[in-house]
């Protein structure tokens, strides 16, 4: 996969533990749609701690699809929130299209955009976000940007699909301060579950 770092500004630490960090994920209910998410998954998925070995207070999870799909290969990925809040989705052998419709479910997508030379898709409501999207020839993949919500930043990097049309492919979501980060994990969550289940989740009461 291409080089998946995202140009941040220098560190900075809205969680200076990981049991703070842990704590805000809990009381957001991030970690529990999280784990909704893989026991809906289909195909179905399990989900492991995230090992973290260095010192930075980081938390997450590994996911594996149980049973290889079409070509051998079973999708695996990570999720993982870092001390400045942001929430990482990083993917590998997913099939493209269930890529594409979880970004679809964040912002407005071009059905057919990890084609070269696929048109932008103009919003039928002007005040919908839309994914600006920019190929990189050299490594054979697409860098997309949008801002789905005030103080929230969202990015991607998706390789092109291989010959059966799976991609690795990541998705940070980007608070701008601590306090936007239940809305930035919000959405980090709608699309993880998009992700997992093909379909968006059930509103909760």
């Amino acid at each position: 996969m291409p080089d998946t770092t995202t140009p941040t500004a220098p560190a900075r630490h809205l969680f200076t533990t990981r049991s703070a960090l842990d704590h805000e994920l809990t009381a957001t209910g991030t970690w529990k749609a999280v784990h909704a998410a893989v026991h809906a998954s289909t195909p179905r998925l399990t989900s492991h701690a995230h090992r973290n070995q260095g010192s930075e207070p980081v938390t997450g999870l590994r996911f594996t699809e149980d049973t290889p799909h079409a070509g051998q290969a079973r999708t695996r990925g990570t999720i993982v929130i870092t001390p400045d809040g942001i929430l990482t989705v990083r993917a590998y052998t997913i099939p493209g299209h269930r890529w594409l419709t979880a970004l679809r479910h964040l912002g407005t997508l071009h059905p057919h955009a990890l084609r070269p030379g696929a048109p932008a898709t103009a919003s039928a409501d002007p005040a919908a976000p839309s994914w600006a999207l920019r190929p990189h020839v050299k490594n054979r993949s697409i860098a997309g940007h949008l801002q789905p919500a005030n103080q929230v930043q969202v990015r991607t990097l998706t390789e092109l699909p291989d010959t059966i049309g799976d991609v690795n492919a990541l998705l940070t979501v980007a608070p701008d301060n601590r306090a936007a980060c239940p809305a930035g994990w919000l959405l980090a969550l709608g699309f993880f579950h998009v992700l997992a289940t093909g379909v968006p989740a059930s509103p909760q009461p």
